[in-house]
């Protein structure tokens, strides 16, 4: 299964345009937090850093919460602040059975750069730590959740 790459102003358009798909921010939380794409999105981190060393460990959790909180979906975006670590998680998901997968190139800087709308909204139903615990707590996860703008 290949993985399409979109620009961040092709990633923005498709958004617009289709009303089920959702930009999956891969970054840890405190990237997440500095500001994200003003547009349907969720943070579920790919791998989360150590403050002190800035190693990077993986979520192993992450394609299972990502499929938890959007359910069947018939494609997904995926960012980061590097292209190499939203390919990974683009992997990791396409591996997992998500169809649809792709890759919006650039990063965070690349939205920047091509002067599209940013937010610093980190609220539930965004957040990944409002995201983990609808998914570990069951009884709260009936339905998908409607990913924020």
């Amino acid at each position: 299964m290949s993985i399409t790459e979109l620009s961040p102003a092709q990633a923005q358009q498709r958004l617009l345009d289709e009303p089920t798909l959702t930009y999956v921010d891969v970054r840890t939380v405190s990237e997440f937090a500095q500001g994200r794409p003003l547009c349907r999105a969720i943070n579920v981190p790919v791998a989360f850093s150590v403050p002190l060393s800035g190693e990077f460990f993986p979520n192993k959790d992450f394609a299972t919460i990502v499929q938890t909180i959007l359910g069947e979906v018939p494609a997904v975006l995926v960012g980061a602040s590097t292209d190499a670590r939203a390919t990974q998680a683009a992997e990791l998901l396409a591996a997992a059975g998500v169809a649809g997968v792709a890759v919006v190139t650039g990063g965070m800087e690349g939205w920047r750069t091509a002067l599209l709308p940013t937010t610093r909204d980190n609220r539930a139903g965004v957040s990944y730590v409002s995201l983990l615990m609808r998914v570990r707590r069951p009884e709260k996860a009936d339905a998908p959740v409607k990913a924020g703008h």
